[in-house]
């Protein structure tokens, strides 16, 4: 952690007048018990927020620019949110990986944080912590007190500062703080809302697109490729890249929110 990010933190009038990006570097677990490392934007507007992985942050800004979506991962996105901490409300963000139908889902959650005495020091910046519970597990937060904004990772916020680090109990997910960005452009991008829809809708969607991923795709008879590592275009049946899509959903599956998880057959 750069001297930079604890200059920031302080100077509270540039930072409520500023677009400011901060980068989390992002390690998880799949159910495979593989470690995966990626990153993730929380891009903040005054009052709002958006939390998404880097991936989908280029495909939203293409978006914005083009008019159309980006090719991205055969899977559904796991961690896409929106914030507005004036109306405390926060939207889980769904895109269909087939189709790009977008989805979201209110999280009604209200996070009932416990304020410990502990400190830590992360680079230039001391730290309290903070746990809390949230779709069946414990999650442990540092966060800047000195900071005045009250926001995080994904859909955590509430705490008085800026939560610098962030798993829960297991180490299943980490999140860390590793860059801050200044912008005078509005790096919302494209402000995707779509139809609103139940947790069990979603568990629908992702059964449903599990025993058949290709199901629009033969419905609307648009021709698909799929590429190897190299991107060279591969012929493989409906049936390979189905059980392709299968291996890689049951695969790379462990859902942030563990007590929404879905039992695939």
């Amino acid at each position: 952690m750069k001297a930079l990010l604890f200059i920031l933190l302080f100077i509270s009038n540039i930072l409520a007048a500023q677009n400011i990006t901060f980068i989390y570097e992002f390690i998880f677990r799949t159910e495979k018990k593989d470690v995966k490392q990626e990153y993730y934007y929380l891009d903040v507007l005054g009052k709002q927020s958006v939390f998404r992985s880097e991936k989908a942050r280029e495909a939203d800004s293409l978006m914005q620019k083009n008019g159309y979506w980006q090719r991205r991962q055969p899977i559904f996105e796991n961690m896409y949110s929106f914030k507005n901490l004036i109306s405390n409300t926060v939207y889980k963000s769904i895109t269909h990986p087939s189709m790009y139908d977008l989805y979201y889902i209110n999280i009604d959650d209200r996070l009932q944080w416990q304020i410990l005495s502990d400190t830590m020091k992360i680079g230039d910046v001391e730290c309290q912590k903070a746990v809390t519970k949230y779709g069946g597990r414990k999650w442990i937060a540092w966060f800047d007190r000195a900071s005045p904004l009250q926001d995080g990772p994904y859909i955590f916020y509430g705490l008085p500062g800026l939560i610098i680090k962030l798993s829960d109990e297991q180490k299943d997910f980490d999140f860390n703080l590793i860059k801050i960005k200044k912008s005078d452009k509005n790096n919302m991008f494209y402000l995707r809302k779509g139809k609103e829809i139940t947790w069990d809708v979603y568990k629908k969607l992702q059964i449903d697109y599990y025993n058949d991923p290709l199901a629009e795709i033969k419905i609307r008879n648009i021709k698909t490729k799929i590429g190897d590592a190299n991107g060279n275009s591969v012929n493989l049946s409906f049936k390979e890249i189905t059980t392709s899509i299968q291996n890689q959903i049951k695969g790379g599956d462990n859902p942030i929110e563990l007590d929404k998880a879905v039992k695939y057959p």
